[in-house]
């Protein structure tokens, strides 16, 4: 009976509810996304707040669950942040994973902006050098092909022989994300989050945005080109996962706008 009772205590008490995965690419939004929205909506002591480095050593003070015993880990009902795609592995239970995509161009240039303005970013000297075009083109930064290092891995140290193969991953790895929205559309991307979860929607912030980056029109028709160039994969990971979102959201606009004609009175 003694031992019934520890193992009841010990276990994490989910309820079948799978664990919310917030997979954080960077200069997509997720900051705010994550601080505003995610984090109030979860007691403390059940969300964990990731940033690996590509060594796996945390990055400014944030969590590092690979150190704590798999009884903590399994009382993790929200993990977010910067980290493997597949780091929800190290978790016991089931996951569900989110993330948002960004167009590649203009996360490219936020990128650029964003080493300009932090001296604690290690392409912080490199973006004060060079313009635009010269951090893209030196590969500074994460101005190559973002995302499809992200989701694949190759971020974290998996090699792959050609750039098709890469894509391919990170192909594989984002069809399984229950959810993936799109930056240019947050706030339609954080209350979908928000429905399927059963999460209550908070006032957002200006965390982590960067207002030095200039609007689109402000970049050269050639600094575009080059960006474009180097982020060939991630545009392809862009245009075709969102237009699910993009689908999806149609499809939800028509359901709710026929439940709302069903409910009004015909006029008269």
């Amino acid at each position: 009976m003694l031992g019934d009772i520890l193992t009841r205590i010990a276990k994490p008490q989910t309820n079948g509810i799978p664990r919310l995965v917030f997979l954080h690419l960077p200069r997509t939004g997720g900051t705010a996304l994550a601080k505003d929205v995610l984090f109030p909506n979860f007691p403390r002591s059940s969300w964990c707040h990731v940033n690996y480095g590509r060594d796996l050593e945390p990055v400014d003070g944030a969590d590092d669950p690979l150190r704590w015993t798999e009884s903590r880990r399994g009382r993790v009902r929200l993990l977010a942040g910067h980290m493997p795609v597949d780091f929800a592995r190290h978790f016991p239970g089931q996951s569900e994973y989110v993330t948002l995509l960004r167009d590649p161009i203009a996360r490219t240039i936020s990128d650029y902006y964003h080493c300009r303005e932090n001296p604690t970013n290690p392409a912080h000297e490199a973006a004060r050098k060079h313009s635009l075009i010269e951090f893209v083109e030196r590969g500074r930064g994460l101005t190559h092909n973002c995302y499809a290092h992200w989701l694949s891995n190759a971020v974290y140290g998996t090699v792959y022989e050609t750039d098709d193969e890469m894509l391919e991953a990170a192909r594989k790895n984002l069809r399984t994300f229950t959810f993936v929205g799109i930056t240019e559309l947050f706030d339609a991307s954080v209350r979908r989050i928000c429905e399927r979860y059963d999460l209550t929607p908070h006032q957002l912030s200006r965390r982590n945005r960067n207002d030095a980056t200039p609007r689109g029109s402000d970049v050269s028709a050639a600094a575009r080109r080059v960006i474009r160039r180097y982020n060939e994969l991630d545009q392809v990971l862009y245009e075709e996962f969102p237009m699910r979102f993009r689908n999806d959201q149609a499809h939800s606009q028509r359901s709710r706008a026929e439940r709302d004609t069903l409910d009004q009175p015909a006029h008269t």
